[in-house]
């Protein structure tokens, strides 16, 4: 079945890029186990740079499932090593800044499937965050080198942190990419900026 993969992508991610931008000064890498019936966030958190991969300005990354390249923005690295073991990881970056006391992170998943799974995928992922007590709202559609990345916007509290996640969603070539970009509120702005610049580095392959 497609469904579960792309449920697990949909709830999961949000979990993960939590405990992987060290919302706490706990250093020890403690990633989340993913479940496609919770939405609850994991306690655990990294430093957000133990396993991550400087890259320098201009240099271009390739996602693990080899679909896409993209240029991370000036200042973030690529972090996917610290998601060993979150499932239909393709790429993860991370800001070496810290606003608010959360990094900026870019979270990208690819699973099998087409638009209609993608579809009731997001519409149950945005039930089960908003049962889960965050504010969800839609978000506007981004392009992704020319494909139609839709999506929705969710706000919450961890730890005393204040966060904003967008995620979107894009089906490509029997792919479904999730592409979830975390920040805390009070650099939601500078973050929204720096995704565009991103994804207009962005290429399928």
């Amino acid at each position: 079945m497609k469904a579960r993969p792309t449920r697990v992508v949909s709830v999961g991610v949000l979990t993960f890029t939590l405990a992987l931008t060290g919302c706490s000064k706990d250093t020890t890498a403690s990633p989340p186990s993913v479940s496609s019936t919770s939405a609850t966030p994991s306690a655990g958190s990294t430093s957000g740079a133990t396993g991550s991969t400087a890259t320098a300005e201009g240099d271009e990354v390739r996602g693990r499932s080899g679909g896409f390249t993209v240029v991370p923005p000036e200042g973030w690295t690529e972090a996917t090593d610290q998601a060993s073991g979150v499932a239909d990881i393709d790429l993860v970056l991370l800001s070496s800044k810290k606003v608010g006391a959360f990094a900026n992170n870019l979270v990208v998943t690819a699973a099998d499937g087409d638009q209609s799974v993608l579809d009731d995928e997001l519409a149950k992922g945005r039930q089960q965050l908003g049962a889960a007590g965050r504010t969800v709202s839609s978000a506007p559609d981004k392009t992704v080198s020319g494909s139609t990345a839709v999506g929705f916007t969710t706000t919450f509290e961890q730890q005393g942190i204040k966060v904003l996640a967008r995620s979107y969603g894009v089906a490509r070539g029997g792919r479904i990419y999730l592409l979830t970009l975390s920040s805390s509120q009070a650099d939601a702005a500078h973050a929204m900026a720096e995704f565009d610049e991103l994804l207009s580095t962005w290429a399928w392959t």
